[in-house]
């Protein structure tokens, strides 16, 4: 770091990690990882990328978050066997733009004005943004997800060898223009909805459309147009 008096207060110092890493948070510039890092507080940067493995004990907000490989955001927690554990906490990522091909893992909240996903997700709490297209990978989970354009599709043909499916499940999902695959939700809630193959929906509440797959299930259905 270099602690020259002459250096411009408003400069943010740049990240670089190759190989094995780790970093205190604090507000830099550009983070970029390739390897397996670990930081230990709130980042706040302008560009956050990931080629490898990235664990934060923290927040992480950004203008662009890009990951190839896997981003988990968590708080540092002990179990009795002493190995760390994720829980729900009021954790966040924030950013303008989010892409991950790979795993994301976050026990808080996820907003976004755009993010796009092939691979996992679990997120603890809610996952909102305009724009929202899934490509899942594996069994994922989301407490709760809100947008204006959201699409889940499967980003998997089979299963076959590894025994996992490649299923969303989430309890509440609400957005403008909704498609879904292979989703089991207790609640979609929208104006347009296509319910695509392979879904398990408790209720669905539509606006203008309701498209529903005879390889999906819902129990219950109500137009809002007519109340």
């Amino acid at each position: 770091m270099n602690n020259n008096p002459g250096r411009s207060l408003d400069k943010k110092m740049d990240i670089s990690i190759v190989g094995d890493g780790s970093s205190s948070g604090g507000v830099y510039g550009k983070i970029k990882v390739v390897g397996d890092a670990s930081f230990n507080d709130n980042l706040s940067c302008d560009r956050f990328k990931c080629t490898g493995t990235s664990v934060i004990y923290g927040s992480l907000e950004s203008t662009d978050i890009k990951i190839i490989g896997t981003l988990t955001l968590t708080e540092r927690e002990t179990s009795n066997d002493g190995e760390d554990r994720i829980q729900a906490s009021g954790l966040h990522a924030k950013a303008e733009h989010i892409k991950v091909v790979g795993e994301l893992h976050l026990s808080g909240d996820c907003q976004a004005e755009n993010i796009k996903l092939n691979g996992r997700l679990t997120i603890a709490g809610m996952l909102s943004a305009e724009h929202i297209t899934l490509k899942i990978m594996g069994p994922s989970q989301v407490k709760e997800m809100g947008g204006s354009i959201i699409s889940v599709k499967s980003g998997r043909l089979n299963d076959l060898f590894t025994g996992n499916k490649s299923i969303l499940k989430a309890q509440i999902i609400e957005g403008d223009d909704i498609e879904l695959e292979n989703t089991e939700a207790e609640i979609v809630r929208g104006d347009k909805i296509k319910i695509g193959p392979g879904c398990r929906i408790g209720t669905v509440e539509y606006r203008s459309s309701l498209q529903i797959h005879p390889q999906s299930e819902v129990l219950l259905q109500s137009n809002r147009s007519l109340d």
